[in-house]
């Protein structure tokens, strides 16, 4: 602490959501539930992947050396930790005023599950012996009791906080049971309780979290003491799990002192969905490779294709040419290298994921139609819809001797069908199709989102094109509910929802500006996700050009 008292503080950073989007510790759930959800399934699927085996531990060494190339000090820390920690020490080594609490933290707060994944060794251990503590906490301390947290905050960050809404962290969130020492983390002085603040219009603003905790009511939360294991005991310091809820119950500024007073309480409001999304984990971890599930979760979740590229190309790399993963990583580079339009790239790595298969068949069998029906898909894309169509008939019925009529995947490969029956102008067989994949995924709940948006995109498209254009935007706005309920804010799914409904909503003439509004959506999205030739890009800017004149005329 005397360290950190002697140094100059810069902001906290972004410890809310709509200042700092690139590295935030606390986030606002209200906007953000559905990727916040999905980053606090993901520590669940780190947990249950080989996080403490002696590559997992020279990954993270090796990524913190090279954050800190030439810094004499800080290499031999990293050095010194490389040599002795142990899971136990986790903690003391967290509060020690060095590399790793900086690393972590930032780690964390930039949201990257790549990061994340690197640094797993360290950060499981971490939440597993918080978890360990907090058995303690009940016999320790009163039902209910509180801590302090001093942060500088920009003035923008801290005037957009009201009460009622819900916030979460994204790192560790250490706190005081001692206002006095929260206070003076952030410079307040120990005899006015002024801060050093000018006042409210200053750019840099003082602020003190005041947390009650009521272990009897949010018994699943987990907090700990960690005192006793801390390498400065007198902080009397309370800390927080990832992804802790809390709720703003009050903010207020205190003319006199110069500091903000924010009020919160823990909140178990997104742990039902929060627990669905886990078990949905363990589920699926019942049926597929662990390492191969985040990766595929990288992009098909988090529209992270770039991130998902460079963690199935280390797969290639570290694993041995004959490892049993190896037909199902080129498969998922195939289809990243789709997703993302670079299709001769993607027509490769399809290509040498069947041949693999092919030799291990029967066993591959499902992976086999699984890559049949990726490569039918690129054709669907790149207009040969006569080549895809037979290859995605071909990926059904290999599909139908390994899954029962209503198996979810079977419900994916339908959709996948109808789309290309879409195209080939079969309407109806495209609209039966996805009637039964409705049924099938609409009964096998939340998790099964990103299908179940996905059929209601195309029945929404199919019925647009039969004609029933008021049936249209209730399939796609639902859809699009859907997706931003449950994928990040910029995935390309949603753009491609917004997309069509800017589209539809065009050529109804009711509302220019809601087309236009959904049409800027889209190309936003696509700019920033997509290459620059990607034809869905293209069409997104010719539609808002198209828009933009449109209303000049």
């Amino acid at each position: 602490l005397e360290t950190l008292l002697n140094e100059p503080q810069p902001y906290d950073d972004g410890l809310f959501i709509a200042i700092n989007r690139k590295e935030k510790s606390l986030r606002n759930l209200h906007q953000e539930l559905g990727s916040f959800v999905w980053s606090q399934a993901f520590k669940a699927l780190v947990e249950a992947m080989p996080y403490q085996s002696e590559e997992s531990r020279k990954q993270m060494i090796f990524e913190c050396r090279r954050n800190y190339p030439g810094c004499r000090s800080e290499l031999n820390q990293i050095e010194e930790f490389g040599r002795s920690y142990c899971s136990n020490d986790a903690i003391n080594w967290y509060t020690r005023d060095f590399f790793l609490y900086r690393t972590i933290n930032r780690a964390l707060r930039t949201e990257d599950i790549l990061v994340l994944y690197t640094y797993r060794f360290f950060i499981i251990d971490m939440c597993k012996r918080l978890e360990e503590l907090k058995e303690s906490m009940t016999i320790r301390y009163p039902s209910s009791f509180h801590v302090y947290r001093g942060s500088k905050l920009s003035r923008e960050e801290v005037e957009q906080l009201r009460a009622g809404d819900l916030v979460a962290t994204n790192g560790f969130f250490s706190c005081s049971r001692s206002l006095e020492i929260a206070q003076a983390f952030i410079g307040i002085d120990p005899i006015t309780g002024i801060s050093p603040s000018e006042g409210r219009e200053d750019r840099q603003q003082y602020a003190i979290f005041e947390i009650n905790i009521n272990l009897t009511e949010t018994p699943d939360i987990v907090v700990a003491d960690v005192s006793d294991e801390s390498v400065a005991p007198q902080e009397n310091e309370i800390l927080f799990s990832l992804g802790t809820t809390f709720a703003v119950q009050q903010v207020t500024y205190d003319d006199e002192h110069h500091v903000w007073h924010i009020e919160l309480i823990l909140s178990t409001e997104v742990n039902h969905i929060n627990q669905q999304y886990k078990k949905f984990i363990r589920d699926k971890l019942q049926e597929y490779d662990a390492t191969m599930f985040f990766g595929n979760c990288l992009g098909d979740i988090l529209g992270d294709y770039h991130g998902a590229m460079r963690f199935f190309y280390r797969q290639l790399r570290i694993k041995p040419i004959d490892d049993e993963c190896r037909p199902n990583t080129l498969y998922h580079l195939a289809r990243i290298y789709r997703c993302i339009g670079l299709y001769s790239q993607a027509i490769n790595y399809f290509r040498r994921a069947m041949l693999l298969q092919r030799r291990r068949l029967p066993q591959s069998g499902y992976d086999y139609a699984q890559t049949i029906s990726g490569l039918a898909m690129l054709y669907s894309e790149t207009g040969h819809t006569k080549q895809s169509l037979d290859l995605q008939t071909k990926a059904v019925n290999i599909y139908r001797t390994y899954l029962p009529e209503h198996h979810e995947a079977m419900a994916i490969v339908y959709n996948r069908l109808a789309y290309v029956c879409y195209q080939e102008q079969q309407y109806e067989r495209a609209e039966s199709l996805l009637s039964v994949a409705l049924s099938v995924l609409k009964d096998k709940g939340p998790m099964n989102y990103t299908g179940y948006a996905t059929s209601l995109d195309l029945m929404g498209t199919v019925k647009w094109t039969m004609g029933v254009k008021d049936e249209a935007v209730v399939y796609l706005t639902e859809a699009l509910k859907m997706r931003e309920s449950f994928l990040t804010e910029d995935h390309p799914l949603v753009a491609r929802t917004c997309y069509t409904l800017a589209k539809l909503h065009a050529e109804m003439e009711k509302d220019h500006s809601t087309a236009m509004s959904y049409a800027l959506r889209a190309l936003r999205i696509r700019e920033a996700k997509l290459t620059k030739n990607h034809r869905e890009l293209i069409l997104s800017s010719e539609l808002v050009q198209q828009l933009t004149q449109k209303n000049i005329i």
